[in-house]
């Protein structure tokens, strides 16, 4: 069933297209420019300050339960303390989120996940049978691989240049292909979106966390029915 929101986009959509054309037409009668050309541009105004709804790409998730694990390589850990456990409780709180349409009926919380990960070093080369069955018999395992995380260019420590990049992935355990993933997305998110920007400009900590934010984003997006602007900066 259609929403009141989108009743009242598609409403506002339609009374900017019939402005835009009653504009023309009279812009036209008085030798002025092409209705077609200007009834676009019109629209496409309207679009860079909206946005469209989204609808996950896979159901890989409804109605199953699952575990957030995330795997960071150490010299990013290092570089950003803590970051392995923030992507970890805000991917488990998106996709365990009872207002959204992902439909997961289960989740083991990610302080317990966190638990496990440090309590078990070689968690990454278990079969994926052995780490559902540690993580309570879950159905569904989510692996989140964070292979890039940095603010600054590599060579120059004065300017910005942040990047989040990795992979998201899901493995039906109670599957007869357990052992393969039936679900991966590669993620890169960078920020901040104009060139040039220096620390005494925004602070460190602003990056991180709005890189963090738009990998979240991109990596969660497939799995419910979201918004998005027309015209994503990320």
């Amino acid at each position: 069933m259609e929403t009141a929101v989108r009743r009242s986009r598609r409403t506002q959509l339609g009374r900017l297209l019939l402005s835009a054309l009653t504009g023309a037409v009279v812009l036209t009668m008085l030798g002025g420019c092409n209705v077609f050309g200007f009834a676009g541009a019109m629209v496409d105004s309207y679009r860079r300050t909206s946005t469209r709804t989204v609808k996950p790409e896979t159901d890989v998730l409804q109605g199953k339960t699952f575990a957030v694990l995330v795997s960071t390589d150490r010299s990013i850990e290092e570089q950003a303390t803590g970051v392995t456990a923030m992507l970890l409780a805000r991917i488990t709180d998106r996709l365990s989120d009872p207002n959204s349409d992902v439909g997961t009926t289960g989740v083991v919380p990610a302080a317990q996940v966190l638990q496990y990960m440090y309590d078990n070093p070689g968690w990454r080369a278990k079969s994926m049978a052995d780490l559902a069955a540690d993580l309570g018999g879950v159905q569904r395992l989510v692996f989140v691989e964070l292979t890039e995380f940095r603010d600054k260019e590599p060579m120059n420590p004065y300017l910005y240049d942040g990047v989040a990049a990795g992979t998201i992935s899901v493995v039906e355990v109670d599957s007869q292909l357990a052992d393969y993933f039936s679900f991966e997305r590669s993620v890169l998110v960078k920020f901040p979106d104009e060139q040039g920007r220096r620390p005494d400009e925004i602070p460190e900590a602003a990056v991180r966390t709005e890189l963090l934010r738009r990998f979240v984003d991109r990596a969660t997006w497939p799995f419910y029915t979201h918004e998005e602007p027309y015209y994503p900066n990320y």
